[in-house]
């Protein structure tokens, strides 16, 4: 709506000359001016409400950047020297503190398994909020994400350790040198694996105007971070909202009405997905189809048309 408003401003401007009586619903150059603001202000929380209330399923690495973008902009318009905007801003910052201050860590986790930010984006963005203590909460998340990674490397050495053993059974070993194995596979395990979040960390980011699909990234490189990639597949697949679970609801009460108490669930099934695929073609397309679709049946019908003669 303020948009729209500053969009046409000339157009309002050119109202108030020719219609006097326009002029008591004019607004000031002060309010053009705060309107401005207040866009401006505005403008993250409608773009990052817009993101994650997407039907298309935004991966969890858009978390954590969008959290601190509206973030720093609250910060920065408390001290605006408009008061109407910083009284916003202050309301603003207290509905934020009750939901969002402290930041998730698995979360926050999901930014640094994004090869184009990793862990200096955490640093970069806790020093622009945080200036005198950044360090400590840098650390933080960053202790919390080796822990779980620890986590995730004792699950799968077991599995890997399995496999070895499984494929040495068969020899004549004695049962010292069955443990000496076993013990050499941990330690190699061990120093391999605690070594992919340092050799992550430590590669070259990839670009940040560079289009990428973080899910592939992870299943292209799991053989490069088998752990690492385990752990990206489970964070970046968490849903930032529950807007698209909360839509299928809505669209199923829809669908299942008084009327239609008795649909089997395969059939329910096939009402969604029937709906989505429809919603999802353009007019364009639809137009095309039934352009090629008369093409198609053009010589049939002038066939028919033949025979009835």
């Amino acid at each position: 709506m303020l948009d729209s408003a500053l969009e046409y401003k000339l157009a309002f401007h050119q109202l108030h000359v020719v219609d006097r009586s326009f002029s008591r619903f004019y607004p000031t150059e002060e309010e053009w001016l705060r309107v401005q603001k207040f866009t401006t202000l505005l403008r993250p929380c409608y773009d990052l409400t817009t993101l994650f209330s997407g039907t298309n399923y935004p991966t969890a690495n858009l978390y954590f950047h969008g959290v601190w973008k509206i973030q720093k902009v609250i910060t920065e318009e408390i001290n605006n020297l408009d008061i109407e905007v910083s009284e916003m801003a202050k309301q603003m910052k207290l509905k934020f503190e009750k939901y969002w201050e402290c930041y998730s860590l698995v979360l926050s986790f999901a930014i640094i398994l994004d090869p184009r930010f990793k862990m200096d984006y955490v640093v970069y963005a806790f020093k622009k909020l945080y200036p005198f203590d950044y360090e400590e909460r840098a650390k933080e998340v960053r202790d919390k994400f080796y822990l779980l990674f620890e986590e995730y490397e004792n699950t799968f050495d077991g599995d890997l350790l399995d496999g070895s053993i499984a494929g040495c059974s068969g020899g004549d070993l004695g049962h010292d040198n069955d443990d000496f194995v076993e013990f050499e596979s941990r330690q190699h395990a061990n120093k391999r694996n605690k070594s992919q979040v340092d050799s992550y960390l430590d590669d070259t980011r990839l670009l940040l105007t560079e289009e990428l699909d973080v899910l592939n990234f992870w299943k292209e490189d799991k053989n490069r971070y088998p752990i690492l990639s385990l752990m990206a597949r489970d964070i970046l697949s968490i849903p930032i909202t529950t807007m698209a679970s909360e839509s299928t609801f809505s669209i199923g009460g829809r669908i299942v009405g008084k009327f239609r108490t008795s649909l089997l669930p395969e059939n329910m099934e096939v009402l969604l997905c029937t709906r989505d695929w429809l919603y999802g073609v353009t007019a364009s397309e639809d137009e095309e189809d039934r352009e090629r679709l008369s093409i198609d049946f053009a010589p049939l019908v002038a066939k028919l048309t033949n025979l009835h003669v």
